[in-house]
């Protein structure tokens, strides 16, 4: 795939070739290694003094020479057509893909305070990055997280619109001691979400990523949400909706605390991961920075769910439907109205790399 910014990270990471990534370098493109998966690592001096996301809203970044990925085909299936495919489409959240500065710093962290657990782990020196695989299960039934440490770079910026990572734990005040105990940050003290009566508390990890910890009974999945912040919140629960085949769970206004915010995903909270959309008052734009790449869905047809996403409007696809240079892996990949990226990744191809 590429090696400027983890595009997909997973048992997907797959270098395209040096300009791929976010499309930020243009250098000519070269075959991949068949041992990578759908991750990108970030080549330094292609970003340096870039903010991906100014290029993402000015329309400026450029697009990977690879022929496939400029073109856009006509799409094969109408608009209704589309829209009720999506529905019905076995769809997942795979994975959640960030960049860290310390991988076993992170990786201490998670695994000692947050009780995740190393699930697989991956050097890959001709590109220069590493990634890490760590959740509550494994990745064919669970959500995880894949982190992507690039050789040289030790710090990030995370922006102003990334929000959190959540984690359901069945006792909050006893993980914030274990914690505390451990050397980490708690930013807020276990007690009621404003608003609500959620018993909730907030950590920070090595790297600054905010994590709320959840009150809640046992579930099958404690990795439970990844909150982005948007500038129009009709707008996005309508993409993710009919672009994306999400469901609405539940949307709550906070007039008090002047935001609002909408659960969207494949399942009830209580057993599935979700994305928590906020809207703030008045605010429509947002620095993304450079440390939070995106989230890896499961579809059993790519290529019908570029259709559907180009159908709907409001996104775009920034890497056409098809298999990996390299593999047999077929994906595409998309930006949301705010430009959140997303990469869409064949289910049957994916259990195929977990083997």
């Amino acid at each position: 795939m590429a090696r400027i910014v983890p595009v997909i990270a997973s048992s997907s990471s797959v270098a395209f070739s040096r300009n791929l990534h976010l499309g930020l370098c243009s250098a000519s493109p070269r075959p991949p290694s068949p041992l990578l998966g759908l991750g990108f690592a970030i080549h330094q001096h292609c970003l340096s003094g870039i903010r991906t996301s100014r290029l993402i809203k000015r329309g400026t970044c450029i697009k990977a020479s690879s022929p496939g990925n400029m073109a856009q085909p006509i799409t094969t299936i109408g608009k209704e057509e589309a829209l009720e495919w999506v529905k019905k489409d076995n769809r997942r959240l795979l994975h959640v893909v960030y960049r860290v500065g310390d991988l076993e710093r992170t990786i201490k962290f998670y695994t000692e305070c947050l009780g995740m657990k190393l699930l697989r782990k991956r050097d890959i020196p001709e590109e220069k990055y590493t990634n890490a695989f760590l959740g509550y299960g494994p990745e064919d039934s669970h959500f995880v997280v894949e982190l992507t440490y690039n050789y040289g770079v030790d710090k990030y910026d995370i922006g102003t619109a990334f929000g959190h990572f959540g984690i359901a734990v069945e006792d909050v005040a006893k993980t914030v001691d274990l914690i505390k105990a451990k050397g980490g940050k708690v930013t807020r003290e276990p007690g009621p979400v404003k608003g609500g009566k959620s018993v909730i508390a907030f950590i920070e990890d090595p790297d600054g990523y905010k994590f709320e910890l959840i009150e809640r009974g046992p579930t099958p999945e404690p990795l439970c949400q990844v909150m982005l912040r948007v500038g129009d919140l009709e707008r996005s629960i309508e993409f993710y909706e009919k672009a994306f085949g999400m469901e609405l769970l539940r949307k709550r206004d906070n007039p008090e605390y002047k935001y609002t915010i909408a659960m969207m995903g494949y399942g009830p909270e209580d057993k599935n991961a979700v994305l928590e959309l906020t809207y703030n008052y008045g605010v429509k734009e947002y620095e993304q920075g450079n440390a939070y790449a995106q989230i890896a869905i499961g579809t059993d047809d790519v290529y019908k769910t570029a259709d559907a996403i180009k159908l709907h409007g409001g996104g775009r696809i920034t890497r056409e439907p098809g298999p990996l240079p390299g593999i047999n892996t077929k994906i595409t990949a998309c930006l949301d109205p705010d430009g959140w990226k997303s990469v869409f990744v064949d289910n049957i191809d994916f259990a195929k790399e977990l083997e």
